[in-house]
């Protein structure tokens, strides 16, 4: 009797350094240090921080694996976005530059190996990948879009070996930051039109901390609870649908630290019953009356919730969130 197929669904992500041969060629131990540098200092702890799990490492890439997309795409964007950065200064000549893939599917497992459809149509979506670029299958945008701040770009069908139909792929766009190309304090507020009018989510701490910040997208209605726990919600880089988003935040015995860019358009109120609610002067001439519209609402219950204004890079007076145990940024 035949043995059986150990198979499940994955997240697979296919990465490879562009011109590895050149590189190689120019200087071959210098370009090994360089990748190993890379992978020790940056690749290998940002995929164990996503919960990733590396496959195999080849000498010019590396095979990933996922049990979630969301961690999937989150990851490949942060690694591209950092490796821009340890890139700034160095000649392009003898850059490490690299080229992602990203692919949802079946695998099958062979010990501690995967292969099969989905981890071709992985490499796959990596070969179209332009270096310093993300490309992805289109089970994993439908799976991501509304999940995501990144807009994707629609790359058309792409034929893949071993696969009778064409798979539709997408270029995951980075933002400006990540090629090196700062902008304008007044530029980082980004509104995706793709938000669902309806939408609403939660956000909760009890005995906990959590963060939001850098690139999230703001749900039409967000619920907002800390109990005994801290919460920090940074606004400044979030990607707003257009009109109205609403927030509203209740701390008991918690700690909430809102802070939003100095041009959004924002009303907020609340009360402190035996806590601390400490609003934000709403007079700024700096606000853009174009801009979507943040209204905050919040209770303090012997705990504390702050909203303020600032640009930018400067920091939060009081990162509650990470004081009082920081779950990380979802």
């Amino acid at each position: 009797m035949a043995e059986k197929v150990e198979r499940r669904l994955a997240a697979i992500v296919s990465a490879d350094v562009a011109g590895y041969t050149r590189l190689m060629r120019a200087d071959e131990e210098g370009t090994l240090n360089r990748f190993r540098a890379h992978r020790s200092e940056l690749i290998e702890p940002k995929i164990a921080e996503y919960r990733g799990r590396i496959v195999k490492l080849m000498g010019d890439g590396l095979l990933v694996e996922f049990a979630s997309v969301v961690d999937a795409v989150r990851c490949a964007a942060e690694i591209q976005r950092a490796m821009a950065e340890r890139n700034a200064g160095v000649p392009a000549d003898t850059q490490i530059v690299l080229r992602i893939g990203i692919n949802l599917g079946d695998v099958i497992v062979e010990g501690e190996d995967i292969h099969g459809d989905g981890v071709n149509v992985a490499a796959r979506m990596q070969e179209i990948a332009k270096p310093g670029e993300i490309s992805v299958s289109g089970v994993v945008y439908d799976s991501v879009r509304d999940k995501l701040a990144p807009d994707f770009e629609d790359l058309g069908p792409q034929q893949v070996k071993n696969i009778s139909e064409p798979v539709r792929a997408y270029r995951v766009v980075l933002d400006p930051e990540a090629a090196g190309r700062r902008k304008a304090p007044r530029e980082t507020l980004r509104v995706a039109t793709a938000v669902s009018a309806g939408g609403s989510a939660r956000e909760l701490a009890i005995l906990s901390g959590l963060q939001r910040k850098g690139s999230w997208r703001v749900p039409k209605n967000l619920r907002v609870l800390a109990v005994m726990g801290g919460i920090d919600l940074d606004f400044r880089e979030a990607v707003f649908g257009p009109g109205v988003s609403e927030v509203n935040i209740t701390s008991v015995m918690g700690g909430v630290a809102v802070i939003v860019p100095p041009h959004l358009q924002v009303e907020c109120s609340g009360v402190g019953i035996l806590g601390n609610f400490e609003g934000m002067n709403q007079g700024n001439a700096e606000r853009d009356p174009s801009a979507p519209l943040l209204r905050i609402t919040g209770t303090a219950v012997m705990g504390a919730l702050e909203i303020s204004t600032r640009p930018l890079g400067e920091t939060m007076k009081s990162d509650r969130g990470a004081h009082i145990g920081q779950i990380g940024q979802r």
